[in-house]
């Protein structure tokens, strides 16, 4: 399947395009990006074309595909003009940061039948894929409450406009939408409402002043689970690692303690089982690509679906816009 690339300048795209050229089913035929030094950094040692405007790779290289690595301002009208085109869209997180943009997103998915799909790294991380194997085979019982901690560290990469907030999709999107994905997919079942606090303490200065720096949100879920989730971007400077995630899952015969990224482990405590340590599969965002296109190719939607980079994006800009109103209740229909 043919890949075009629309910007190499922010996000995840480094492993998004590794994926890519690791895919035997696909190949990458173009690439639009402004900056000199980033598109020898990614096209060193290939014969990857370069376009001057979006438009002109869709039109001249005909990807079915196009993977974006923008700034999150760029991608509604990025999305429009592939959806015009008819093609796919690979997405890094996060999706938009309001509703009007959501919608914009929607009516353009559908008016042209294109799929999305997002790089939720979490899902293909080892400690992940043990958990949701136990939650699928029962060990757990029914699932009733989830609390998940997104904690990340705030660097000299930030760009500006991250302290925009009519630029940014704010902070529980950017860092927390990790968590979203992680509790529809565990559970099967859609947030249905939502209250959540913010605040502002360690970012507070112009110009790398934030909105919020810290966001708590409780999800009601179609269900009857709660899910309880933090973003911030508090993680210590020293730190030696990004952030340091937590997750506690309750159900009724058992639970699970995970904890990922700055050192990776997963506890299980289950009736009949007692506590024990489940052996991790290998990681699995080498191959994101290339399960995609096998989807796309025969008319399916990815593991991570059109459906699932909607849902989390409409649930985390719900959290966003309470947190902004002082905890309102808002339902998310």
């Amino acid at each position: 399947m043919r890949i075009g690339i629309m910007g190499v300048h922010y996000g995840h795209i480094s492993g998004m395009f590794r994926s890519a050229v690791n895919a035997p089913n696909g190949e990458i035929v173009g690439i639009v990006e402004p900056d000199d030094t980033l598109y020898r950094k990614y096209t060193e040692n290939t014969r990857i074309p370069r376009y001057p405007t979006l438009s002109a790779m869709l039109e001249e290289a005909r990807p079915e595909i196009v993977m974006e690595g923008l700034a999150q301002h760029e991608k509604v009208e990025m999305i429009e003009t592939c959806a015009s085109a008819g093609a796919h869209v690979f997405l890094d997180k996060p999706l938009c940061r309001s509703l009007e943009d959501w919608q914009r997103v929607k009516t353009a998915v559908e008016t042209h039948s294109i799929r999305l799909t997002m790089f939720f790294t979490s899902r293909n991380y080892p400690p992940f894929i043990a958990l949701r194997e136990a939650v699928l085979d029962g060990v757990l019982g029914e699932i009733v409450s989830l609390i998940s901690t997104h904690p990340h560290k705030l660097g000299n990469w930030a760009p500006p406009w991250y302290f925009d907030p009519n630029r940014y999709v704010g902070t529980f999107h950017d860092v927390g939408c990790h968590g979203v994905d992680q509790i529809r997919w565990l559970t099967g079942a859609e947030c249905v409402g939502v209250h959540a606090v913010g605040t502002c303490k360690k970012h507070t200065h112009p110009p790398r002043k934030m909105e919020m720096d810290h966001v708590q949100a409780s999800y009601r879920l179609s269900n009857g689970c709660s899910a309880l989730l933090t973003a911030d971007w508090l993680t210590p400077r020293d730190s030696p690692s990004f952030g340091d995630t937590r997750f506690i899952l309750m159900g009724t015969v058992g639970s699970a303690h995970l904890r990922a990224y700055a050192a990776d482990s997963l506890l299980i405590v289950a009736d009949g089982r007692g506590a024990y340590q489940p052996e991790f599969p290998p990681e699995r965002n080498s191959v994101f690509v290339e399960t995609m296109i096998d989807a796309f190719s025969s008319g399916r939607e990815n593991t991570i679906s059109t459906t699932d980079v909607l849902a989390v994006a409409k649930a985390c800009i719900m959290a966003e816009t309470s947190a902004r109103q002082e905890g309102e209740f808002l339902k998310i229909e």
